[in-house]
């Protein structure tokens, strides 16, 4: 598939209007799952975003874009936050996740691109299959665990989600306990993230004008999901997401042949 910019430079009005449509209506939808279920918008994102930027530059805008929905879900659950629970996690994610994300920037974007497909597959099925019932126990041995991994997952693909929202869902009590600690880890790690990677480059002929765009429709989602947190339960939700996310990933591993 041709890159974004080289399309651009061919039809720029209309492709530049269809990739807005194209990425309101993705990041609504990440938006929606996220502010509903804790987590989702990242791995909705790049599942499109690839096949408009590099996967470097897809990652930090979809980062960028982010910053806007998990400071407002951040501070509004800002006193049911478990710093106590979230640092262990959150000091070895920040420092893995600069190692892995180097290393991600050195490999083809193509590869990367299918790498995220097998990825979020086996994301898909381990959640479909894990026991919701079983809980994790918070320690420091299992954070700095969940921590690591959270920045191998962060640094190579853009998404800590997977190993922190299972653990946090795991040791936390309530909904608020949980969406808020893991909103606050979801925010420092996305700065992380966006800062290593615009220094190498990612964003140097980048869309920031998407930036803006993007903030907007993802707070519209926000806003709606959160409607949505309030009085539903999620578990058939968070099933179907998983099983979207599955094939999803099933596409980007075809379309990246």
């Amino acid at each position: 598939m041709p890159s974004f910019l080289y399309c651009l430079q061919r039809k720029p009005y209309h492709l530049y209007m269809d990739l807005i449509l194209s990425l309101v209506l993705v990041v609504i939808l990440g938006a929606l799952i996220q502010a509903t279920t804790g987590f989702g918008a990242p791995i909705v994102m790049l599942i499109f975003f690839p096949h408009w930027f590099s996967f470097s530059t897809s990652v930090t805008l979809c980062h960028l874009i982010a910053l806007a929905s998990t400071s407002y879900l951040m501070f509004r659950y800002r006193n049911s936050i478990q710093w106590r629970v979230l640092f262990p996690v959150l000091f070895l994610s920040l420092f893995v996740g600069v190692f892995a994300t180097l290393l991600s920037l050195s490999i083809q974007s193509v590869i990367m691109t299918r790498i995220l497909g097998f990825f979020l597959i086996a994301l898909a099925v381990f959640f479909l299959v894990f026991p919701s019932e079983l809980r994790i126990k918070p320690s420091l041995r299992n954070g700095l665990l969940v921590g690591m991994a959270s920045g191998v997952c962060n640094g190579m693909f853009g998404i800590s989600a997977p190993p922190t929202a299972l653990y946090f869902m795991s040791s936390l009590k309530g909904k608020e306990e949980y969406m808020g600690t893991l909103q606050a880890f979801f925010f420092f790690s996305n700065l992380q993230s966006i800062t290593v990677r615009i220094a190498k480059g990612s964003m140097s002929s980048g869309p920031w004008s998407l930036v803006l765009i993007g903030w907007v429709a993802i707070l519209c989602g926000t806003f709606l999901g959160q409607w949505i947190f309030v009085r539903l339960e999620t578990p058939i939700l968070r099933k179907m997401v998983y099983i979207f996310v599955a094939i999803a990933g099933l596409w980007n591993v075809i379309a990246s042949y």
